[in-house]
């Protein structure tokens, strides 16, 4: 059995992952998501599925939010019942460490799907001159849309623009970016 704790934000959308092989998914969404993207997929039975939205935003707030829960359902689920991080965040690699240490059996997930599509759009920002770069916040996010074939999926343009700003390849001042690639 197991459970699916899901960093969407980092993830940007849930038509990658299997939500049918998880008895319980917990998706935690950022203060500026407001719909979850299910892909293509179509499911024959239910979903047991808790949405954790995130009211403010700080840095790593939503990681705060989803090791509070990785603790707190640890506590209440079988020892049996296997936790899996879906994230391409490495900062969750000590408590998942930390998890396992005190018998519960828990791992990361990663989509290198997503980190693929952040070096590409890496590279096409790279080879670009400074004056063709977006010089805004919605030029850059039209950019990545073109770029990465994602008109119309705002969650996950808005999920390349957090992985730019935690990557610190891009610095916003404002509605102004500022490029350090």
């Amino acid at each position: 059995m197991k459970w699916a704790f899901i960093d969407y934000e980092n993830v940007g959308g849930l038509g990658k992952i299997d939500l049918s092989r998880y008895e319980q998914i917990v998706v935690f969404l950022g203060a500026k998501q407001s719909r979850l993207d299910f892909g293509i997929e179509k499911y024959n039975s239910p979903i047991n599925l808790i949405t954790v939205q995130i009211k403010s935003i700080q840095s790593n707030n939503l990681d705060f939010h989803l090791s509070y829960y990785l603790g707190k359902y640890d506590q209440k689920a079988d020892k049996d019942i296997i936790f899996e991080v879906i994230t391409n965040d490495n900062g969750f690699s000590p408590l998942i460490s930390h998890l396992n240490l005190n018998g519960r059996c828990c791992k990361q997930i990663k989509h290198m799907t997503a980190a693929a599509s952040t070096q590409k759009l890496l590279v096409a920002l790279t080879k670009s001159s400074d004056e063709q770069r977006p010089k805004t916040v919605s030029s850059l996010k039209n950019h990545i849309a073109s770029q990465l074939k994602l008109q119309g999926n705002e969650v996950a343009i808005q999920g390349q623009l957090n992985k730019l700003l935690q990557e610190k390849k891009i610095i916003l001042n404002g509605e102004l970016v500022e490029y350090q690639c």
